[in-house]
């Protein structure tokens, strides 16, 4: 019985459960591995050399593909690696299967070569770690790991979906020949049941009752049904609908702009709701969930099937644990009483009078970050999709109308700026679609090597906004008024990124001012024969001051 059995097993389980892509960084411990694995998936398998950025670039395609991407690696540092990216696929629910080559156990602190403590190294941020036998003696040693196979694949596609870690110890040699698959190689399949949806009573009747009601839908990738069905409950004119883009919801009556909402004197707004629905992921706008937070006293229902209690806004009365299409479905059949509330028509004034107040400031701004989103945002061709960077990007993209023909995506679960590069050219490759990044000048830096990919798509256009620094931090309350705050907060820099792209033989746009942007940015999109960067230059002064123009008072 060859004691390599188990690795050929799992590639082989992999493939039947219909996984199509394989992220495989270098390394020489996880040589079974990647043999096994390239034999079977031939051109689904794509090697990046960066584990960082490997496991990124998963992240991105299994977001878009809704489905488990595998990513393997070599043993020690090279596994750390992996861990923001992970962490990201955990917040978000994205199915990452990570596959760790390890030494053999009593080779773990023995000072040998490549050799760190692997077994549940990233126990705090997927959903359940397993390790593999060291080798194969018997035919219950075939049992047993593949059973453990079949349960971790389960356990990331099954709800709530997210990440999990297959640790596989290997002995040497490793470049031996691996046998055939095993002939009782079999899958394990779980049937998720169907729950029939019965609201309380108790709960139909408060909603009912409620003349001012909140729904919030944060980050997600909505099916047209529960789109269709949010859409029909924006009609009621009790029920005010925030869904920031990244929300990716469409239709009238739902405001997007939540910051501009609050934009001047905040705390003026006091239209609290008697009942809040807050469903989907993060939401970006740190005024909105301030509001939210003051507004006790009210029915506060939170809409998904976490594990954890989800109590963003502090107040949560109540826990559904099913869908949002369920809930939004169930609630469109919910028969109302009468009403003469003018609760979302409030609202909907407030953000146009928002959205006239922001057109009039712009209309006389100089160029700026402010100035330079005005003109992207409205840009984008049709069907799209767009990679929003973390920190200045994503809070800067709130204050624009969406186009609701593009998707909006960002790392919005733990929202570092560590990988937004890696993950939008895992997006370009697993859609084929024009895939537009847009991020700050560090972020671009930090995640250069997303570049260093053999498989990077000619339809990702990168653009940086470079304003020399994490402007980020004069815009919230604090940092700048800090010692040391240009050298260690804001992180001034001299990076030539037309250098960047001539290094990695990326096609170069730059843009200083508002006519040269509005002229070469269709150019820059239409580049099909390969990716790249538009560099748009901007003055961190002006940036200050046009910022706070806009939005009349520090944010978060």
């Amino acid at each position: 019985m060859h004691p390599k059995q188990y690795i050929v097993d799992l590639a082989e389980i992999c493939r039947l459960k219909n996984i199509k892509y394989v992220v495989i960084s270098p390394g020489s411990r996880n040589a079974p591995l990647v043999e096994a694995f390239y034999y079977r998936f031939g051109t689904g398998c794509i090697s990046i050399v960066d584990e960082r950025s490997a496991g990124y670039f998963a992240l991105g395609i299994a977001r878009y593909t809704q489905s488990p991407v595998v990513l393997i690696c070599t043993s020690g540092t090279a596994v750390l690696n992996y861990a923001p990216a992970l962490a990201e696929a955990y917040y978000q629910k994205i199915q990452v299967i990570a596959i760790t080559a390890d030494r053999p156990a009593e080779w773990i602190d023995q000072l040998e070569n490549q050799t760190i403590r692997q077994k549940g190294i990233y126990r705090n941020f997927i959903k359940k770690s397993f390790e593999l036998p060291q080798a194969i003696h018997s035919e219950d040693n075939i049992w047993h790991a593949q059973r453990m196979i079949n349960e971790a694949i389960n356990n990331c596609i099954r709800n709530p979906k997210g990440p999990v870690h297959i640790n596989v110890p290997l002995e040497e040699p490793l470049y031996d020949k691996l046998p055939l698959v095993s002939e009782n190689t079999r899958l394990i399949n779980v049937i998720q049941p169907e729950m029939n949806l019965s609201l309380p009573e108790s709960f139909v009747q408060q909603w009912q009752r409620s003349q001012k009601i909140m729904i919030v839908h944060g980050q997600d990738i909505p099916s047209k049904e529960m789109n269709d069905s949010l859409k029909l409950l924006a009609k009621d004119p009790r029920i005010t609908v925030i869904a920031e883009n990244i929300s990716n919801l469409r239709g009238d009556f739902i405001i997007r702009n939540s910051d501009l909402l609050f934009a001047g004197n905040s705390e003026a707004v006091t239209d609290y709701p008697e009942m809040i629905i807050y469903s989907g992921g993060p939401v970006v706008s740190k005024k909105l969930k301030a509001f939210l937070r003051k507004a006790t006293g009210t029915i506060n229902c939170r809409i998904g099937c976490e594990e954890q209690i989800i109590d963003t806004f502090k107040h949560v009365t109540t826990i559904i644990p099913f869908s949002s299409e369920e809930i939004y479905n169930a609630l469109c059949y919910i028969k109302r009483e009468s009403t003469n509330s003018d609760y979302q028509k409030k609202w909907l004034i407030r953000n146009k009078n928002a959205v006239d107040r922001r057109d009039k400031i712009l209309s006389s701004l100089p160029f700026s970050d402010l100035k330079a989103f005005e003109i992207i945002m409205g840009s984008f061709p049709e069907n799209s999709n767009i990679e929003l960077g973390n920190s200045s990007v994503i809070r800067y993209s709130q204050f624009f109308n969406v186009n609701e023909t593009v998707t909006y995506y960002s790392n919005r679960g733990v929202s570092g700026i560590d990988g937004c590069l890696s993950t939008a050219a895992g997006t370009a490759l697993a859609s084929g679609k024009l895939t537009i990044a847009i991020v700050g000048d560090l972020s671009f830096v930090y995640d250069s090597n997303a570049l260093w990919n053999r498989v990077l798509s000619p339809n990702l256009k990168i653009i940086v906004i470079n304003n020399k620094g994490g402007n980020i931090f004069h815009l919230i309350n604090g940092p700048s008024s800090k010692t040391g705050f240009n050298q260690f907060i804001e992180a001034f820099h001299p990076v030539k990124i037309d250098k960047m792209a001539e290094a990695f033989g990326l096609d170069y746009f730059s843009a200083d001012n508002e006519n040269e942007l509005r002229k070469r940015l269709p150019v820059f999109y239409s580049g099909r024969k390969k990716a790249a960067i538009m560099e748009i230059k901007t003055d961190s002064g002006i940036n200050v001051e046009t910022f706070y123009r806009l939005i009349g008072n520090k944010t978060g």
